[in-house]
């Protein structure tokens, strides 16, 4: 039986997902009267059980899917797409959450090749907001908010 190539990439996140989480399991439990919004041990497992399933569904559509894709040049778009979010991850913290969220969700359409231009500035108005109302407001957490602080958000 052939195993997709998306497999042994999946076998290596799950791994490192689950050490990750085990990890999780020796922080230090915060006073429930200290604790603002979500404690800081289920935010890590949250987001790790997140990967972890997105994985899973990566490998399963590996089953589905053509097991013999051609293997070609990587596409420019690729590139780009790379170079976008290294910078973001880099600036996000000085250029705020909402605002590094709204600058991917215009360019990474863009760069992708999409000309649909009113759902990308929906998708981009959309996002952020919803990042905002979620992890702000319903569930208190801080957020980097960068020049956006000074509007007292």
């Amino acid at each position: 039986m052939n195993f997709p190539r998306d497999m042994v990439t999946g076998i290596l996140i799950l791994l490192v997902t689950a050490s990750l989480f085990y990890l999780t399991t020796t922080f230090e439990t915060d006073p429930l009267g200290m604790t603002q919004g979500m404690p800081a041990t289920k935010m890590p497992r949250l987001v790790l059980g997140l990967i972890a399933g997105l994985t899973i569904l990566m490998m399963v559509q590996g089953f589905i899917a053509d097991p013999s894709p051609s293997l070609e040049t990587i596409p420019k778009s690729v590139w780009r797409t790379m170079a976008m979010l290294g910078g973001i991850s880099l600036t996000f913290t000085t250029i705020g959450l909402p605002i590094a969220f709204f600058g991917v969700c215009i360019g990474l359409p863009l760069i992708w090749g999409s000309r649909n231009y009113a759902g990308i500035v929906l998708f981009a108005l959309g996002v952020p907001a919803a990042i905002y109302v979620i992890f702000k407001i319903l569930l208190g957490l801080r957020l980097p908010m960068g020049p956006l602080s000074a509007l007292g958000l």
